[in-house]
């Protein structure tokens, strides 16, 4: 009996992941991603409980830990940048506000790609525009590979999947009135290692995160 194969659409985080599973299973995984290479944008990813365990299991800790940012821990602080508080990343046994363990996203997708793309089929600068199921095969349609089937199809393309949107009547989101904006800015020496969060009036805040890069991940909300 063949193996059984298994489109994934999005080549993030979850879909190289999934991929490494279902190979290690005897599934032939292929992994479809509608950005032309890998996605290098992305803030840091705490990698702790499930996820923590998930990364071990593959064999990835020791690889994600070289890939580390190397936070100290975080301040916050006030409009002066004087410290009111502070937690080292071991604190709470590393499960605190920084884990123990703190990637940067495209870090993190780079090293699952790395993993799995001599077992899995990686097709970039495509997507999926049509979708049927006929009980026995999930039939494709790929924007630029045209037709293909397999025995599963599995969206881990986002909030905002367009897969999800081929199969389900209504995958609209619903805004609860937070809007946070990423951004990555020149790291300055007197940065150091902590990161930093000011909360300011009006429902405000401002984070600052040295990463491993040179570097520094800003948010605002």
């Amino acid at each position: 009996m063949p193996p059984r194969t298994v489109l994934i659409a999005g080549a993030g985080i979850a879909g190289p992941t999934l991929a490494h599973w279902l190979t290690r299973h005897g599934m032939t995984a292929t992994v479809v991603e509608r950005a032309p290479a890998l996605r290098s944008g992305g803030q840091t990813v705490d990698l702790r409980g499930a996820g923590l365990t998930v990364i071990r299991r593959m064999g990835l800790e020791a690889a994600a830990r070289n890939a580390a940012t190397q936070e100290a821990g975080i301040r916050f602080v006030d409009d002066q940048n004087r410290t009111k508080a502070a937690l080292p990343a071991d604190a709470f046994g590393g499960k605190g506000p920084v884990a123990d363990l703190e990637i940067l996203r495209p870090e993190l997708s780079s090293l699952l790609y790395e993993h799995t793309r001599h077992d899995t089929e990686y097709l970039f600068d495509d997507e999926v525009t049509a979708l049927t199921d006929d009980s026995d095969k999930a039939h494709v349609v790929l924007k630029n590979r045209g037709e293909r089937s397999f025995d599963l199809v599995i969206a881990a393309d986002g909030i905002r999947s367009r897969t999800r949107d081929l199969v389900f009547s209504d995958t609209r989101t619903r805004g609860f009135g937070l809007c946070t904006a990423y951004f990555t800015i020149p790291h300055r020496p007197s940065d150091g290692r902590w990161a930093r969060w000011y909360n300011a009036p009006g429902h405000r805040s401002v984070t600052l995160r040295p990463d491993n890069l040179g570097t520094t991940r800003a948010t605002l909300s």
